[in-house]
C-alpha cells in the first residue's frame, strides 16, 4: 500500500541504517568528551583556588609557626628603595626550589611584566603578570597563564589567593609597599 499526499505525490519510505559499533563508539566518545569538558569547566575555579592555597602555604604560610621563604624575605627588605636583578631572583629561587612542588622555575623581568617559566610534572607553563601598588597593596595586572596548565587552571583564581596571602604578610609584619617597578632585568621596590 502506497501512501499519497495531496496531488498524488508519494512519500518516500525511509529506513534508518544502523551505523554499527563504530558509530556507537564515536557517539560514546563525543558524549564522554562533552561530560569531561563540562566537569572541567565547572570545577576549574575550585581547582585553581585549591592549588593557589597550596602554593601560598608553601611560600607564605597562613600560620606564623610554619617555615616558608616569603616572610623571611619581607622581613629582610630594608625601608626605602631596593633594586633586585633578575639573576638575584633566579639565584634565590634555585635555593628554595626544593621547597616548591616544581622541577624548575626561572623568572624574566621585561618592561613592566614578570614572566615565570615553571616546569612541573614534566610539562612547562609560563605565568606572566604586571605588578603595581594600589592603596598600599600589591596588585597583579593582567595575569596570564600559557601552556598545558592553562587548560586546567584559571589564572585569576590562582593569583587572587597568592595576592591576598602576600599582602596579608606585609600587613602582619607592619610593612607597606609604596611603589614597585619592573624594568628590563630589574625589579625596584619602595617600602616603608
Amino acid at each position: 500500500m502506497k501512501r499519497t499526499r495531496g496531488r498524488g505525490h508519494q512519500l518516500p519510505v525511509r529506513y534508518r541504517k544502523s551505523s554499527g559499533c563504530f558509530g556507537q563508539l564515536v557517539r560514546l566518545s563525543v558524549g564522554l568528551l562533552v561530560i569531561a569538558g563540562l566537569a572541567l569547566l565547572l570545577t576549574r575555579p575550585q581547582l585553581s583556588a585549591a592549588i593557589g592555597h597550596r602554593i601560598a602555604d608553601l611560600l607564605v604560610p597562613s600560620r606564623e609557626t610554619a617555615i616558608a621563604p616569603v616572610p623571611a624575605l619581607i622581613a629582610a627588605l630594608p625601608n626605602g628603595t631596593i633594586t633586585v636583578s633578575e639573576a638575584a631572583i633566579n639565584g634565590y629561587l634555585n635555593e628554595i626550589e626544593a621547597a616548591l612542588p616544581v622541577e624548575s622555575v626561572s623568572v624574566r623581568l621585561v618592561s613592566d611584566r614578570v614572566i615565570a617559566s615553571v616546569r612541573a610534572y614534566g610539562v612547562t607553563s609560563v605565568v606572566s603578570s604586571g605588578i603595581t601598588v594600589q592603596d598600599g597593596r600589591l596588585v597583579m595586572i593582567d595575569p596570564q597563564l600559557e601552556g598545558p596548565l592553562a587548560a586546567m587552571l584559571s589564572v585569576r583564581e590562582l593569583t587572587e589567593v597568592l595576592n591576598e596571602r602576600l599582602n596579608a604578610e606585609f600587613v602582619r609584619q607592619g610593612r607597606q609597599i609604596v611603589a614597585v617597578h619592573v624594568d628590563n632585568g630589574t625589579l625596584t621596590i619602595v617600602t616603608r
